[in-house]
């Protein structure tokens, strides 16, 4: 235990550093040191006790003491100059007895231990190419002796030379057995760190998928609160004529939370892209236009801000009844090009949008009345967390990014041109299916629409964020609904089976239990297994939407909550039968 004790400490001398490459090349060069130094120094003395040749004596014990001097100029930092030894030493040695030793060893074969060597111990390139360039001069200029005899070998007695060829043999197949060994060594040791830092960049994914989650949940819940407040204050001060002042505040409070939930999207997007989720492409049918009728008009809101008006064109004729593509991703895309455009134009300007098709494609062109860029800045601007500097709001630089992995995967492209001084115009390219089913047709949303009655509907409403389940019920009362609350599961079951409701609002996330739990409970009760569900949540993630929808959910609603959605998914429910 002392003799590895001991060894550890030669082998580690100077090799306390911080940098982890540079101490682990410290430590095979003392290794080398040590081992070539001991065989040469035995050697030495096992050769001149058989031989009587002092040559042989001199240069190993001369070779001994450099190699034991590498360990000690490293203790003293000179770490270079250690490596520099350590290559020169045995270039010079096997220079030197290659000749005297010619008629008893070829010491060519000692090659694969001077080059193996110097990538082993010198990082620098120029420096390798130095050190193998020295071993290539001195294979040829043994090779030049031994064809010219310029300097005669030693000459042995029979016995001693099969003595000294064996002993030498032994000691070539030592020292490329050593340097093969240092190769596996430092190839463990590397494969060691790269499944360590795997793990741990495994585990710290692992957490920053759960900090996404837990933190999209907490952001969401006070923005859903805040939404709602400025939903509720747009409608009142529409109805009320004492409310009107207010008007265009509640206006910009709505625009804002829409702003924020852009950028909560967006952020949640890329940890998706970061980890390789490649989203699943979800077809289906629907009415192009009236899907872009609702774009503007829902990001009217945001433009009003800044006095700007978006102008759609497109030719109701020429385009397709229905499309089939992933409704969900093209909106994201747009909603992340328009919005920069309404960011970046001119204030009191015109954000054009238009809408044609070719042959198998549609394109969608959007033209703001900006500055422009100069060709530096596109080159850049699809780049993650680029972003420019405007006055009406501030942004993460994702939309662009995300926009263009959304529209690769549904096998299109985003271009873009600017001018300087006049302005973008990006265009987004995607196949076009049209289809020619019956689906129905989606109406389009008005930026007031008429609010629905639901006199004498019994709707319960399980959440427990309590500022939540407030603003929620607030507009739901206002549609004439009588409500029933509850903040846990527990207590909806028990309010449910006295009171059974027409639809439940529930929230996925419960002080006690789960959404998936609470729908199990509900099927094994009779008179609560056929009421329809909606679900209402801050998560956003796909295999969650998945799982409730494959649990039976008649709805799921994220938030912040958006009450025109919410209030067409209430009519949806009460038009279905059974559900479980």
């Amino acid at each position: 235990m002392h003799i590895r004790d001991t060894l550890t400490t030669i082998t580690h001398t100077g090799a306390d550093v911080d940098d982890l490459d540079l101490r682990t090349r410290i430590i095979k060069v003392n290794t080398m040191s040590l081992v070539i130094g001991l065989l040469a120094t035995f050697f030495a003395w096992f050769f001149y006790a058989i031989s009587g040749k002092m040559e042989i004596l001199a240069a190993a014990s001369l070779e001994g003491v450099a190699y034991f001097s590498i360990i000690w100029i490293n203790k003293k930092g000179k770490y270079n100059l250690g490596a520099l030894l350590a290559q020169l030493i045995p270039n010079l040695a096997t220079l030197y007895f290659g000749i005297i030793l010619s008629a008893v060893i070829e010491a060519s074969l000692l090659a694969i231990f001077l080059i193996g060597s110097s990538f082993l111990i010198i990082k620098e390139r120029k420096y390798r190419v130095i050190s193998v360039s020295l071993t290539v001069i001195v294979l040829v200029l043994l090779q030049v002796n031994e064809e010219l005899r310029i300097i005669s070998p030693l000459t042995f007695g029979y016995t001693n030379q099969r003595i000294i060829h064996f002993s030498a043999i032994s000691v070539v197949f030592s020292l490329n057995i050593l340097i093969i060994a240092l190769y596996v060594n430092q190839n463990d040791i590397l494969v060691a760190e790269l499944r360590e830092r795997g793990e741990k960049l495994e585990k710290a994914n692992d957490y920053k998928s759960v900090f996404v989650r837990e933190t999209n949940h907490e952001i969401r819940v006070p923005l859903n609160a805040i939404h709602s407040i400025s939903q509720l204050l747009v409608i009142q001060s529409r109805q009320q004529q004492e409310l009107a002042p207010i008007r265009a505040t509640a206006e910009h409070l709505c625009a804002a939370s829409y702003h924020a939930l852009e950028i909560i999207n967006n952020v949640l997007e890329l940890s998706r892209i970061e980890v390789g989720k490649m989203h699943e492409v979800f077809r289906e049918p629907f009415d192009v236009r009236n899907w872009i009728d609702n774009i503007v008009v829902t990001s009217q809101y945001i433009a009003r801000n800044k006095g700007v008006k978006i102008a759609l064109d497109y030719d109701r004729q020429q385009m397709p009844a229905q499309i089939d593509s992933d409704k969900v991703k093209l909106t994201q895309i747009v909603n992340n090009i328009l919005f920069n455009a309404i960011k970046f134009t001119a204030d009191n300007s015109t954000v054009s949008i238009q809408v044609s098709t070719e042959k198998n494609s549609c394109y969608i062109r959007i033209r703001d009345a900006g500055k422009g860029m100069e060709k530096e800045q596109l080159e850049k601007i699809f780049d993650p967390f680029t972003t420019g500097k405007n006055d009406f709001s501030n942004g993460t630089g994702l939309g662009l990014h995300i926009a263009r992995h959304l529209v690769s995967l549904l096998g299109g492209a985003i271009t873009v041109e600017s001018i300087p001084g006049k302005g973008t115009s990006f265009c987004i390219a995607f196949p076009l299916v049209a289809f020619e089913g019956n689906q129905p047709v989606q109406p389009v949303m008005k930026e007031m629409p008429p609010l629905p009655s639901f006199t004498n509907i019994r709707m319960m409403i399980v959440e427990d964020d309590q500022m939540s389940q407030i603003y929620l019920t607030r507009y739901l009362s206002s549609l004439g609904c009588h409500l029933l609350t509850a903040a846990t599961g527990e207590q909806a079951l028990g309010i449910m089976q006295e009171q059974p409701p027409d639809i439940v609002l529930l929230d996925s996330h419960l002080p006690d239990m789960d959404a998936l739990a609470l729908l199990e409970k509900f099927k094994l009760i009779p008179q609560l297994k056929d009421i329809p569900v909606i679900i209402t949540t801050g998560d956003v993630f796909e295999e969650s939407r998945n799982a409730m929808l494959n649990a039976g959910v008649a709805g799921y609603v994220t938030k912040p909550i958006d009450f025109n959605i919410l209030t067409q998914e209430i009519n949806n429910c009460l038009k279905l039968p059974a559900l479980f």
